[in-house]
């Protein structure tokens, strides 16, 4: 058996994973909209980077709504990304000024 042919069922499933994310499945419990906000606001409390004080976060059927002042036009891209990638996330929507 030619080696390159081993090889060709684990370069399907990096593809894959890059592809549609490699995710835990999450239970019913993880998809409520009280553990979905539980994890946005951990995510954002992981990057010290970020001053989140200023923002009001709340999911309704799994979409997540960001409100607030931040920083930057850059940290405000940064929370969006953040929020988007938390497991259960359907949607993000950022009502977000940027603090001159």
């Amino acid at each position: 058996m030619k080696k390159h042919t081993l090889l060709a069922p684990l370069f399907i499933a990096v593809l894959a994973c890059a592809g549609f994310g490699c995710r835990a499945r999450l239970s019913p419990a993880d998809l409520t909209d009280p553990a979905i906000t539980a994890r946005v606001k951990a995510t954002l409390a992981g990057h010290p980077e970020l001053d989140v004080r200023y923002l009001q976060i709340n999911t309704h059927m799994r979409i997540v709504t960001i409100s607030g002042l931040i920083d930057s036009f850059e940290a405000k891209q940064k929370v969006e990304t953040y929020v988007r990638n938390v497991g259960g996330v359907r949607q993000v929507v950022a009502n977000l000024a940027v603090q001159e």
